[in-house]
């Protein structure tokens, strides 16, 4: 390895709820609300169960590997009740729709895919939270993403190289944009192209 050369390159996502509840719509009297992540954008909020999705991917120069690993935050649910008396219901979406491609290795870098698609085990007919990553590493540990991911929640995305500080490659904040619940339906509407 010479000495431009790194040996780890780490790509982390999440996306997240930044509320402590998120409201939706009900039929009846009662209130229905979503338990979210109660935080802000942080690459440090990894197995702290305060995401929605979270995936990583360990790029490793040395033996030309490539390691993911992915989970999801408990989903949470709390009906209040007319007469004030509230039930929590909870579940764990299934980690089976976050996903690395095999990599392509190439002489200076390395490409391969990260894709992301959970739902909300709560609600059976509930439209997934859905990013998708064209990823390409260069051994001198430089990053290019081309990527597209919902309105809803927020997304953020951050590189890391031989276990140095986590830098912010791209963010999404739908309170900024305007984005609800109901941008989870349908075709990703954000796309984006960042290097590092």
């Amino acid at each position: 390895m010479s000495a431009q050369e790194v040996a780890l390159v780490k790509i982390r996502a999440a996306t997240f709820i930044p509320s402590t509840w998120l409201s939706r719509p009900s039929d009846g009297d009662e209130t229905l609300e979503y338990r979210g992540d109660d935080r802000g954008f942080t690459p440090h909020a990894v197995n702290t169960g305060r995401s929605r999705v979270e995936q990583e991917a360990v790029v490793d120069f040395t033996d030309e590997s490539l390691r993911s690993y992915a989970d999801t935050g408990t989903s949470v649910e709390r009906i209040t009740h007319s007469d004030g008396t509230r039930e929590l219901r909870s579940g764990k979406a299934s980690t089976d729709g976050i996903t690395c491609t095999e990599p392509l290795w190439h002489d200076e870098y390395v490409e391969f895919d990260m894709h992301a698609s959970a739902s909300n085990p709560l609600s059976p007919h509930a439209d997934p939270v859905d990013f998708h990553l064209e990823v390409a590493v260069w051994r001198d540990g430089a990053v290019c993403v081309h990527g597209r991911h919902d309105g809803f929640p927020c997304f953020e995305f951050y590189t890391q190289t031989d276990f140095g500080e986590f830098r912010p490659l791209y963010r999404h904040d739908f309170r900024e944009t305007g984005d609800e619940p109901l941008a989870l339906a349908g075709p990703m509407e954000y796309e984006f192209e960042r290097s590092r």
